[in-house]
């Protein structure tokens, strides 16, 4: 199918509600009277809404997307210009009805660019490996809400390629408490490409939290999920595994600070291996402080434990971080942050350390023909120890100046 016809199908799901009234026929020449044009839209995020159409029936929405892949590597000499960037351009539809008790989105994107950061040919941007589709349904009724969402990329799109995910889920208030239940599933190989297999992971939940004014939030999440590999090309092996998770969660909110305690159990049976188990315990501290309204402090701790019964091995994980942020005014930026992650087995097999600090200083200059300018200095620093693998230990330090000069 190609992306105009997917345009097409995707503005007739969105203007057309599910039920059509005879005293409303006189609503079509309203609609055609009530679009609005904008030329002061920009692509940027979800861009500003570039053509709407409002009624007392439905209100319609479209907009201009982009998305450029966040850098994935802490190493700034590894970073490019933002115009070398990968990225991703398309239109987004949103459309509500009933008194927007109904809500309809629908998002198809292409990737704007090849993996250089070059503009894409003409004749490449119909292939459906770089493209992206996204659909969503939304509905609400007193305290119930309700939904269903679809998401479909290829293997070559710059935002989670290679993946399908479809997930239905609901939603009740009953005074303080909220009861929430899902399931979805997600599978890759989305061409079925037959040399490699297609995993599919078939995920339900369901979840309670309990919230009261000025109070902590206490929250239950109980999770099954299964696992199962198909379409297995000759000479691989096949994957089948169930797991079962709980969570327990506190979260509190203040004037000047907010923190997330949780601690998960996650039991996972490897079916292929007979049934053997790995136990894993994980416990999470997230907080942030702001003892200033120009300075935040966000710590984050964390452990986890994973216990193998076919080896025995015990694989704990500390880790540790703290992110600063400075703004002195709208013309003064600081930031920095420090990590710490160590992972080791009880056989010796694994043992591992990482340490990584990352800063920035920006400066607002003046405008430099009416756009917005700022320079920046950056520094990073990155260490890696295997104590079981030698000669894969790495260390890096780096630094950047940076001028961006953008439009608004």
């Amino acid at each position: 199918m190609t992306t105009g016809r997917i345009i097409r199908v995707l503005c007739l799901l969105l203007l057309l509600p599910s039920s059509v009234r005879a005293e409303d026929q006189q609503q079509s020449e309203l609609l055609l009277q009530r679009i609005q044009f904008s030329d002061t839209a920009r692509e940027s995020g979800s861009a500003a809404i570039p053509f709407s159409i409002a009624s007392p029936v439905l209100h319609a929405s479209f907009q201009a997307t982009s998305f450029a892949p966040p850098a994935t590597s802490t190493r700034l000499k590894d970073l490019v210009p933002d115009s070398e960037r990968p990225q991703t351009k398309g239109v987004g539809a949103n459309s509500t009805w009933l008194k927007g008790q109904l809500t309809a989105e629908g998002e198809v994107a292409n990737n704007a660019t090849n993996d250089a950061g070059l503009a894409s040919r003409i004749d490449q941007r119909d292939d459906g490996a770089k493209r992206m589709v996204r659909m969503a349904l939304t509905g609400t009724n007193g305290p119930v809400r309700y939904g269903i969402n679809y998401r479909s990329a290829g293997k070559a799109f710059f935002n989670s390629p290679d993946q399908t995910v479809r997930e239905m889920w609901a939603e009740w208030g009953l005074g303080i408490a909220k009861l929430r239940s899902s399931s979805g599933q997600t599978w890759n190989n989305v061409d079925l490409e037959p040399n490699r297999a297609r995993i599919q992971q078939d995920v339900s939940r369901i979840g309670i939290a309990l919230a009261k004014p000025a109070w902590p939030e206490l929250s239950l999440t109980y999770a099954r999920s299964a696992l199962a590999s198909s379409y297995t090309p000759a000479g691989m092996t096949a994957q089948r595994s169930q797991s079962n998770s709980m969570e327990a969660a506190l979260a509190y909110t203040g004037l000047t600070w907010n923190a997330r305690l949780s601690s998960s159990y996650i039991l996972t049976n490897d079916e292929m291996r007979g049934g053997a188990q790995s136990t894993t315990f994980a416990q999470t501290l997230i907080a942030a402080y702001r003892p200033l309204n120009t300075l935040t402090l966000a710590p984050t701790l964390s452990y986890r434990s994973e216990t193998q019964s076919w080896s025995g091995a015990k694989i704990q994980t500390p880790m540790a971080s703290v992110s600063l942020l400075y703004k002195q005014s709208q013309r003064l930026l600081l930031s920095a942050m420090g990590g710490y992650t160590s992972t080791k087995s009880s056989d010796g097999l694994i043992e591992t350390e990482s340490i990584v600090g990352r800063g920035m200083f920006a400066f607002h200059l003046n405008p430099i023909y009416g756009h917005p300018t700022t320079l920046s200095l950056e520094a990073s620093y990155t260490n890696t120890t295997n104590r079981t693998v030698a000669g894969v230990d790495t260390e890096d330090l780096s630094g950047l100046v940076r001028i961006l000069v953008a439009a608004l």
